[in-house]
């Protein structure tokens, strides 16, 4: 399917809907954000993995990939991360609008920028629920990170590459005035947080860093011994994936526990 950002550029992505014999009424939904340079499937595809986890738990989701990723019509060296931000709140609206979804019980997962895209918005686009993987929490170390690992392009002024990818230095432009730990404090709802203790990308004290932020009184700390950044091995995939869904389970679907169960 497809649909369009506010610059009337075409998105394109996934819907994955519960099967029949799970589903009873308007399913809850769950809108993916992918990472820096990734796409809708994400690192050994992990987010149709979640996607179809959710499906078979009662939970309809959109994998969509941002302008000039994957699909999406661009090319990555136009992308900003102010137009990714924009694209996720299209995503949000485009998924409340479908057929057979609940507007009222939307939820968020973002895996590294894609983490804290989801941060930035959860509050604005009135999310039922936020899920952070290896979520990037201070943006400026992002400029950082590009720096020491992009290489210049000597006949493109004002572009790099990063792992065949042409990227713009437009990208992280005033990506100082961006902050994702100040907007997730104003999100009140269930938030939960999960990082691999060997992440070489996102340092694992970003998870900290968005626990100690984060608004919400019903909110949970996971950090899974050993897993890096995309969380590459079979255990450690599981173990995202069935936190998460067990996690948005309890809060789009059954009714909410109690509050002393999830929080640490």
């Amino acid at each position: 399917m497809q649909f369009h950002n506010t610059s009337k550029q075409v998105l394109r992505g996934m819907i994955h809907r519960p099967p029949k014999r799970v589903k009873s009424r308007d399913a809850p939904g769950v809108v993916f954000f992918h990472g820096f340079t990734g796409d809708r499937m994400e690192s050994h595809w992990l987010f149709v993995k979640c996607a179809r986890a959710l499906a078979e738990a009662g939970m309809a989701s959109l994998r969509f990939d941002f302008y000039g990723s994957g699909e999406s019509d661009g090319d990555f060296s136009e992308a900003t991360l102010r137009g990714e931000i924009s694209d996720a709140r299209a995503a949000v609206e485009f998924f409340r609008r479908q057929p057979g979804i609940d507007p009222r019980r939307i939820a968020l997962i973002g895996i590294s920028l894609g983490g804290a895209i989801a941060a930035l918005i959860a509050h604005r686009v009135r999310a039922r629920a936020l899920v952070l993987w290896a979520a990037a929490a201070r943006l400026d170390e992002l400029r950082a990170l590009a720096e020491r690992i992009a290489r210049p392009i000597p006949e493109r002024n004002g572009f790099v590459e990063y792992n065949a990818n042409v990227i713009s230095l437009r990208f992280l432009d005033r990506i100082e005035k961006i902050n994702p730990l100040r907007e997730i404090a104003r999100f009140r709802r269930p938030t939960l947080i999960i990082h691999g203790s060997h992440d070489d990308t996102v340092p694992p004290s970003a998870a900290e860093d968005y626990f100690q932020a984060a608004g919400s009184q019903t909110k949970e700390r996971i950090i899974i011994p050993g897993a890096d950044h995309t969380v590459a091995s079979v255990a450690w995939e599981r173990q995202v994936i069935g936190r998460s869904v067990d996690w948005l389970r309890a809060f789009l679907v059954e009714s909410p526990p109690s509050r002393s169960r999830f929080e640490r």
